[in-house]
């Protein structure tokens, strides 16, 4: 009788180790799973902040959009491209990157240029879309440019 129990608790014990590595792969990876939809949400979040920094800076104009949007009141389209960090300042090895496709509509009282851009991750092997905005600026021709 004693050999029977003793055969019996290790095939108990067996199941219940089998049982207990199954939960352990079952709990990795939903922590897995977690951290990475963790880390897709970060990404998503700094690219709305990237987003914020480069549409005012090219309603403002500012570094790299200045040269492209008078491309594109003279020649009707241009493009923008360069590396960022988090916060959407122009990195040298940034982590991030910011594509923006201009096209120029002439009007009588001026030029409307529109702006795609687009932000995806710098790291990563295709181009994965994190986040797209479209925006607008308008650049108002002066009465004494009608002459020139």
């Amino acid at each position: 009788m004693n050999r029977h129990r003793n055969l019996s608790f290790y095939i108990e014990s067996l199941v219940l180790l089998l049982f207990l590595l199954a939960a352990l792969v079952v709990l990795i990876k939903v922590f897995g799973t977690a951290q990475e939809m963790g880390m897709q949400a970060r990404q998503k979040t700094d690219a709305a902040l990237i987003l914020q920094t480069v549409s005012a800076e090219f309603s403002a104009q500012e570094e790299p959009f200045d040269q492209a949007v008078a491309e594109a009141e003279t020649s009707g389209q241009a493009e923008v491209e360069f590396l960022c960090d988090s916060q959407g300042h122009t990195a040298r090895e940034g982590s991030y990157r910011v594509t923006a496709d201009l096209q120029a509509e002439q009007t009588e009282a001026g030029t409307l240029v529109r702006a795609k851009i687009r932000v995806s991750d710098a790291r990563a092997a295709s181009d994965s879309l994190l986040a797209e905005l479209e925006t607008a600026l308008y650049c108002p021709r002066l009465t004494g440019e009608e002459g020139a």
